[in-house]
């Protein structure tokens, strides 16, 4: 899979937790690995988000199944099967 769909999918996790106001530390995190990424490069970091903003959202959507779309949960597990 292409960086560039992995970045897309980690940022549209970290807009949906930042629109929820869940996870502020792990948004924090994205971020700074966003602009790490941009500066060196290295996508291992985003992976690792991807993850854990995959875990946070899915069982965010368990309580609040219309909060979390569909679609953006599957996109970040495509990232994740695909790495």
């Amino acid at each position: 899979m292409s960086v560039e769909k992995i970045e897309k999918a980690l940022v549209a996790a970290k807009d949906k937790m930042s629109d929820l106001g869940i996870e502020e530390q792990l948004v924090s995190e994205i971020e700074w690995c966003l602009g790490s990424y941009a500066h060196d490069g290295n996508p291992e970091g985003l992976l690792q988000k991807v993850e854990e903003a995959t875990l946070s959202l899915v069982k965010f959507k368990k309580t609040n199944s219309r909060k979390v779309s569909k679609k953006l949960i599957d996109d970040l597990e495509k990232v994740l099967k695909a790495k």
